[in-house]
C-alpha cells in the first residue's frame, strides 16, 4: 500500500476456492488460471486480474491479495489521492 495518507484504498473479499500459496506470485500474470478440477464451473480466459493490475499500476498505485485455499481471497488495491 502507499504509505503517509497520501492514498485511497479499495478492497474485495471473495469466499469462492481461494489461491494456493505457490500460485500468488503469478495471479496477477496473462493468462494465468488456477487449477480447478471442474472447469466448466469457472470459465475465463485469466485476463481479468491482470487488465486490473495494469490499470492501478498506471494510475500509480499498488495491488495485492491475502488467501487462504479453500476459504476465499481479500484482493485490495491502494492509488495516490488527487491533489
Amino acid at each position: 500500500m502507499i504509505p503517509n495518507g497520501k492514498s485511497v484504498s479499495f478492497y474485495v473479499k471473495d469466499t469462492g476456492i481461494g489461491v494456493d500459496r505457490e500460485k500468488r506470485k503469478t495471479i496477477f500474470s496473462r493468462f494465468v488460471q488456477a487449477d480447478i478440477p471442474n472447469r466448466e464451473a469457472y470459465q475465463g480466459v485469466g485476463l481479468g486480474l491482470s487488465i486490473a493490475k495494469a490499470y492501478v499500476e498506471m494510475l500509480g498505485g499498488k495491488i495485492g491479495l491475502q488467501s487462504i485455499a479453500g476459504k476465499g481471497s481479500y484482493f485490495f488495491f491502494s492509488l495516490p489521492k488527487a491533489v
